[in-house]
């Protein structure tokens, strides 16, 4: 009992302050080049630093799933976070962040994979739910304190020198990961150099035959095209119509606190009544995030509707996140549960791009109209996903 507390807590504080770099990352980089550069390419600073995690997510996995060396990866991987973060110090204009973003996001992409696949590594499927849970609501706390310590931090120091706590959080995440208990090396026998295969998760196609989670994951790509499209601009819509910069943390918190109550009780209650009633239910939610940003304009508007982006996330995770894991193979875990990170990344480049655009050329009432209806459609591919975990759970308890 021991060694799994220590787990937990450790891969909880690690993952928290993993997060908070690229939460205070997210905004620096927003208020850095408001009205420095325009819109669309501050959306795209968002873009590259996503497209190595697109791309590479599933390849992290894989290397970890092969060796077996889950926890020396996010240990090392994370070290050279924390160093090129302050480099985004050094090198601080704009064709240079550019740069910064990318090589960043290629050692960022291995951190879901690799604790996820630890954790996960040695639990029973009804596990699945809490022990995700844990990872996620560590997450949703990490941007939860990214977001209140940006706007205190803003008071005080530049925005550029935000970067330095930042780069702070990835060393101590790194350090912190040092202390997961030892586990047996559990890998499969395929060689190294076949990793390539799995680029942008393309290889796991059939592996997602089961349950035709395929329909889960394609759902969760529209998702996240919407939704990350949004929080590419979000920070310079609300300064737009007349939101103070120095609230744009606080706001942006609301979100991450509602998620930090709600998914941990809403991942256990999956381990109890099935993944997919909650995940249809928070896609169906999400779809509704446009059309609340569409019509806000006071500071109470912003934090109804961030209270609606986290219950809604808080929702969708806490069924999708170990529906994933029911469908993985034990020497596949990693592996498959980085398609979490490889949906939000593919979210992230073209969500920022289609955003972008619209509101170049168009306006953001456009842009909010379209990205309601691609919520309600994946929504509706969400429906097509057939839960398998609750059959097999009552299998499992007459054996």
């Amino acid at each position: 009992m021991l060694r799994v507390d220590r787990e937990l807590t450790v891969a909880f504080v690690a993952t928290f302050a993993m997060i908070l770099n690229v939460g205070i990352m997210i905004i620096a980089m927003q208020i850095i080049f408001f009205d420095v550069v325009s819109d669309f390419e501050i959306a795209l600073i968002s873009t590259v630093y996503w497209i190595p995690i697109f791309l590479l997510t599933s390849i992290w996995g894989y290397v970890a799933d092969v060796t077996g060396e889950r926890k020396r990866l996010v240990i090392t991987t994370q070290l050279i976070v924390s160093f090129l973060t302050y480099l985004h110090m050094v090198f601080s204009s704009y064709h240079q962040i550019l740069i910064l973003r990318f090589l960043t996001g290629i050692f960022s992409s291995a951190y879901l994979p690799c604790v996820q696949g630890y954790l996960t590594l040695d639990r029973k499927p009804e596990e699945f739910g809490y022990v995700l849970g844990v990872y996620n609501t560590a997450v949703a706390f990490g941007f939860f304190i990214s977001g209140i310590l940006s706007s205190v931090c803003l008071y005080l120091v530049d925005p550029l020198e935000l970067i330095i706590f930042a780069g702070l959080a990835s060393l101590m995440s790194s350090i912190l990961l040092i202390l997961l208990p030892s586990k047996p090396r559990i890998r499969r026998e395929e060689p190294p150099s076949k990793m390539f295969s799995s680029l942008a998760s393309i290889r796991l196609i059939g592996e997602l035959r089961r349950g035709k989670a395929y329909f889960l994951v394609l759902s969760l790509a529209i998702r996240h095209l919407a939704i990350m499209g949004i929080f590419s601009v979000v920070y310079v819509y609300m300064q737009r119509v007349g939101i103070d910069r120095v609230y744009v943390g606080y706001v942006s918190a609301m979100n991450s606190f509602v998620q930090t109550t709600l998914i941990h009780p809403l991942s256990r209650l999956s381990d109890r009544v099935g993944r997919k009633k909650l995940f249809v239910s928070g896609f169906l939610l999400s779809s509704f995030i446009p059309i609340t940003l569409m019509f806000a304009r006071t500071l109470l508007d912003f934090i109804l509707a961030f209270i609606v982006i986290g219950t809604a996330y808080s929702t969708m995770i806490a069924g999708a996140n170990p529906y994933l894991r029911d469908v993985a193979p034990k020497s596949k875990a990693s592996e498959i549960l980085s398609l979490t990170n490889t949906t939000r990344a593919f979210g992230m480049i073209f969500g920022p791009i289609l955003v972008g655009f619209l509101v170049t050329h168009h306006s953001y009432s456009l842009a909010f109209s379209v990205l309601f209806v691609l919520g309600l459609i994946s929504t509706f591919l969400s429906l097509f996903a057939e839960e398998i975990y609750q059959k097999e759970y009552i299998v499992d308890q007459r054996d």
